[in-house]
């Protein structure tokens, strides 16, 4: 794991030298870059595959190709020895050094031969070819800047900031966006000219010529006649070999790996999954709020969490995490991101504790979003049941919202991209009165964005649609940004066996009653637990990892909410109509008891851009 910086089309060894000191922090353990005719790059270590002999970047064995990477390529083993079956002379044990021998055999294509999450660069002296390529979910980011026939990149914004001549300017669009969505969407930034690689696509640089972006992989989320016709235990044994194998692969480490252990299923399965497979004892580590933060839900969560390092016999570790001094806290976030973003910010505080004990953990991230767990995801089936119901009046149809009819009939729309945008945090017309004149964009528009998202779905069934959609949008720019962004803060890497190419290929394609039936989330899923678990544990309700910052800007941060939204300070930059938000702070504070988390997110957006606009534009 490591963070990686250079330019394409230019020597700049300088330049790159000042962009890799300011990845010190995913990378603390080396650094080091190479240049030549056209190249200059180079990555910060943080070493956990071939430790003693994997300074990046790797070249092949005549010195014309040279490759860095930020991330762990999985599927290492194979193709090591694929290659040397092919007479490749690999010297390393880094699974860096496959790189550049794949680009040998596929050229612009080897992306396509790797399985892992990774941001790569390649660069080919004799063709003078640079090349660009992230992973298919987007686990790893990867940035870059266009300047003068040159083309610079960088794993963190931040890195490219410090290119000469670039200034800063907002992009309006960006903006735009990530008021209504809580973060900007790939490929723009908040910042004009800055661009980020969409996942599972690949950048060809060639001097004197226009860069090209290619889509190499994309997911197919179209229901499998297969998996319809399986039975149930047929599917969960499927489920189980995936997942155990998307394990087994994640423990590919030379320094020790731990596990979250949250007391919910997700990572408690992945764990249990590790202890079968491994000859020692796995690490596991439950983090819990601190007295003045917890919930009668966490209490369940250290129950469940103890009960399974009891029942499995880990070595279990569980850290306490006291949430203090939330607006210095916010800014360190805010320059994880080096842009705006409202999204969950709980892994900054959980990787500070779990990073001082190792360097790898594995989480459950990504079965909610594969298996359907959120808001969205719940409200898809009764909405598309809704006119069915309004026909025959049966409330079995509208599961788990029966009593929420009213609640359904707001939302209903025809198009479900239309649903979907109801739920954003600022609507259209609200953003209509809230941006001035000096920040409104001619393309700032979330539900076109949506429509457009939503007109190019494999899906058909209405679960799986929004899961699509969303797949290639708010998990891929919000879910694993936080992951990504808030763990290398600390220098932690996370993996996670649901991410496996395998266990998603598969669970894209179950049908939506595998996935929430009856209102019951994660169906198959939970199926699959059972087999390790309680039903009491694995049927409860489950909180999430959050931190409440509702109740906190509703209580003791009011003060300064309304000072850092006050007009004075709103007027540093003018993109924002000061009538509006003091509007919107006196409705919100006038009434605490009836301002709901939707309210309150519109509220911390506008916090989090003017803590962002003091740090980066003031």
């Amino acid at each position: 794991m490591c963070g990686i910086a250079g330019v394409f089309g230019s020597a700049d060894s300088g330049t790159v030298a000042a962009m890799l000191d300011k990845l010190y922090h995913r990378g603390p353990d080396d650094g080091h870059q190479v240049s030549g005719q056209n190249y200059a790059f180079g990555a910060r270590r943080l070493s956990i595959v071939g430790i003693a002999d994997g300074r990046q970047p790797l070249c092949n064995e005549d010195g014309n190709i040279w490759a860095a990477q930020n991330g762990e390529l999985y599927n290492y083993p194979e193709q090591k020895k694929w290659l040397l079956e092919r007479s490749h002379k690999l010297n390393t044990s880094c699974d860096t050094e496959i790189i550049q021998h794949l680009y040998e055999e596929y050229g612009s294509a080897f992306p396509e031969h790797l399985d892992g999450m990774f941001a790569i660069a390649v660069w080919d002296k004799r063709e003078q070819i640079g090349i660009l390529a992230r992973d298919r979910m987007g686990k790893k980011p990867l940035y870059y800047l266009e300047v003068d026939g040159k083309v610079y990149f960088a794993s963190e914004i931040k890195s490219l900031l410090v290119v000469p001549g670039f200034a800063r300017r907002i992009n309006h669009q960006a903006l735009n966006y990530y008021l209504a969505l809580k973060h900007v969407p790939c490929p723009l930034t908040i910042f004009e000219g800055l661009k980020m690689l969409p996942p599972g696509c690949r950048l060809i640089f060639k001097p004197g010529q226009a860069v090209t972006i290619e889509k190499y992989w994309d997911l197919n989320w179209s229901t499998s006649p297969e998996y319809e016709r399986m039975s149930e235990d047929e599917l969960v044994d499927l489920l189980l070999d995936k997942l155990r194998q998307g394990v087994k692969r994640r423990l590919m480490s030379d320094v020790p790996v731990g596990f979250f252990l949250s007391g919910g299923i997700d990572s408690s399965l992945s764990s249990v999954l590790a202890t079968e497979m491994s000859s020692t004892k796995i690490k596991t580590f439950t983090l819990t709020y601190g007295d003045s933060s917890t919930t009668s839900g966490k209490e369940q969560d250290r129950y469940w969490a103890r009960w399974t390092k009891d029942k499995y016999q880990t070595e279990h570790y569980e850290e306490t995490v006291e949430f203090k001094d939330f607006p210095e806290n916010l800014r360190k976030v805010i320059g994880c991101f080096d842009e705006p973003f409202a999204g969950t910010i709980s892994t900054f505080f959980l990787a500070g504790l779990i990073a001082k004990h190792v360097k790898v953990a594995i989480s459950g991230d990504g079965a909610d979003e594969l298996f359907g767990s959120y808001l969205s995801h719940r409200l898809a089936i009764p909405l598309a049941n809704y006119p069915r119901f309004q026909d025959s009046g049966d409330t079995s149809l509208l599961a788990p919202f029966q009593n929420q009819r009213d609640y359904l009939q707001s939302l209903y729309e025809q198009e479900d991209y239309n649903w979907r945008a109801k739920l954003l945090v600022y609507s259209e017309e609200e953003k209509e009165r809230l941006v001035s004149s000096a920040g409104k964009a001619r393309d700032g528009n979330a539900r076109h964005l949506l429509q457009r998202d939503f007109s190019t779905l494999t899906a058909t069934q209405p679960l799986n649609r929004i899961l699509e959609a969303e797949f290639h949008t708010i998990f891929a720019d919000q879910v694993l940004a936080f992951v990504d962004r808030l763990s290398m803060a600390h220098s932690l890497e996370i993996r996670s066996a649901f991410l496996d190419t395998r266990v998603v290929e598969f669970a894209a394609r179950l049908p939506d009653n595998l996935k929430i039936r009856n209102g019951e989330t994660k169906y198959l899923l939970k199926k699959a637990a059972s087999r390790y678990f309680p039903e009491e544990m694995v049927f409860r309700r489950k909180e999430g990892f959050i931190m409440p910052i509702t109740d906190w800007l509703l209580g003791d941060l009011e003060t300064y909410v309304r000072d850092t939204l006050s007009p004075g300070q709103l007027s540093r930059h003018g993109l924002f109509n000061n009538d509006f938000v003091q509007d919107l702070l006196e409705k919100i504070y006038k009434d605490k008891d009836k301002s709901d988390y939707r309210q309150v997110n519109k509220l911390y957006s506008l916090v989090v851009f003017q803590e962002w606009f003091n740090l980066y534009m003031n």
